[in-house]
């Protein structure tokens, strides 16, 4: 019996090291599961917003895809909660993800939580709109919004280098887009609520 003992107990390790290593397998796949899943929602998103409408005309005017809020609801609110589960674990994604998510990436799904949703025009955001009311959120109080608008002057495409509030009500706040040789090269329009909350964000140029 003691022999016996001694024969079986190299195979209860070897048991016990496959069980390990295939728990080890399973939590990987997950991991990359996962991080193709918000890959996947960063481009469904971009090309939800921008639509075949957004394209030029063939007698070159501009048409903005149509934009329904509550019909992106409830997938946002999933973006959403993929999103800060994501971020609990950020050196588990970055090692995951086959590259790094680009600033308009953290911009839209980082820093706005996937709230907001947004159009392009010709390669650069037109305006982002508050869009998960639909799923008991509510808009983000951009307390500094030239800061916020110098920190992703590329995310939104626009070659601007500094910026100057000209116009404050309590609805809307207006800042003008300067670039380097000192011109005016746009404008941002924030729309908030009565709590000074940012319900959209519109660029003109």
């Amino acid at each position: 019996m003691r022999n016996a003992k001694v024969i079986e107990f190299p195979k209860a390790q070897s048991v016990r090291k496959r069980l390990q290593d295939k728990a080890q397998e399973q939590k990987a796949v997950l991991i990359l599961s996962i991080a193709s899943v918000l890959i996947m929602t960063v481009f469904l998103n971009q090309w939800l917003m921008q639509g075949p409408d957004s394209s030029l005309t063939s007698g070159g005017s501009r048409n903005v895809a149509s934009f329904q809020p509550a019909t992106f609801a409830k997938d946002v609110k999933w973006e959403h909660d993929l999103a800060k589960k994501l971020a609990s674990d950020k050196s588990t994604l970055s090692a995951s993800l086959a590259e790094a998510p680009t600033l308009r990436d953290e911009l839209i799904f980082g820093y706005l939580e996937g709230k907001y949703g947004m159009k392009l025009a010709q390669g650069r955001i037109e305006s982002l709109e508050f869009i998960d009311a639909q799923a008991g959120e509510h808009p983000m109080a951009i307390n500094d919004k030239a800061e916020f608008l110098a920190k992703y002057s590329e995310a939104f495409g626009l070659n601007y280098a500094e910026v100057s509030l000209v116009q404050k009500t309590d609805s809307e706040q207006v800042y003008s887009l300067i670039d380097s040789s000192k011109q005016i090269i746009g404008k941002a329009y924030f729309m908030t609520d009565d709590q000074g909350r940012v319900s959209e964000i519109k660029f003109t140029q």
